[in-house]
């Protein structure tokens, strides 16, 4: 006896659904390729977002001092307090940003022009508070911020003269002494440039030091600063001790530039 297999009739629904579930896979493709391609027409001539973000973000966290240098190897002139203060300092003491004090305030600047010039060309010669090294323009030169100080506190008041306090030149047994020092506890950097240490007559690279004077330096050699230890990494070393290593490193800088 054999066995009888019925087969199922198709029908037109049957067929109809069959032909339209096969064309579901391509018809899908096609369509997210159209979309896709839809996507990048639109997108063609709009500008990157990405580097515009970036220019807004510089932008806005510009810093309020900006170098004006244009040629570093231009000769140096110095300027005028009133040309200091217009193209560096009166972008915070102008307006007062960072709660510095604006300019003619009589009453913002009297407590600070009581601390006599000296202290207030400290402070702008070295930084203070938020205000930045020179005003945020390495490239001013001594006289220059002391002109600068000078114009601000005379016109709110004050009478001062644009002078530099003279360094005091160290004795011939100082730098005797100093260059001990440096021998003992300084020269394994700054003979080397170990560390990123500046070399002891590379006098390109303490250019920009030499401009923070002699007090500045003391301070950071035994306070440590500069990337370096404070007192060359002895601190059995005296402050005193210290400052004479510091005047023998400057004299021998000044030397190499002569």
């Amino acid at each position: 006896m054999s066995d009888h297999i019925e087969m199922t009739k198709t029908t037109p629904k049957d067929f109809l659904l069959a032909t339209l579930g096969g064309l579901f896979a391509p018809g899908l493709a096609i369509f997210l390729i159209v979309m896709l391609v839809l996507g990048v027409l639109a997108s063609m001539g709009k500008p990157d977002a990405a580097p515009m973000a970036d220019k807004a973000v510089r932008e806005r966290i510009q810093p309020f001092g900006v170098s004006v240098a244009v040629d570093p190897n231009a000769p140096h002139t110095d300027r005028t307090g009133e040309q200091i203060f217009n193209d560096v300092c009166s972008g915070c003491h102008g307006s007062g940003a960072l709660g510095s004090p604006k300019f003619k305030d009589t009453q913002a600047w009297g407590k600070r022009i009581a601390q006599g010039f000296d202290t207030l060309l400290t402070h702008a010669l070295n930084g203070f508070n938020k205000m930045p090294v020179r005003g945020g323009e390495p490239d001013l030169s001594d006289l220059e911020v002391a002109r600068g100080v000078a114009y601000m506190t005379n016109a709110a008041g004050a009478h001062f003269e644009a002078s530099l306090k003279k360094e005091a030149e160290p004795s011939a047994s100082d730098l005797a002494r100093g260059k001990v020092v440096y021998a003992d506890n300084c020269a394994y950097c700054h003979d080397t440039g170990l560390t990123g240490a500046e070399k002891l007559k590379d006098a390109k690279a303490w250019a920009p030091l030499l401009k923070l004077g002699k007090d500045y330096l003391y301070t950071a050699a035994i306070k440590g600063s500069f990337g370096g230890p404070a007192k060359g990494g002895n601190d059995k070393l005296s402050d005193a001790d210290t400052r004479t290593a510091v005047d023998y490193m400057v004299g021998q800088v000044r030397t190499a530039t002569k």
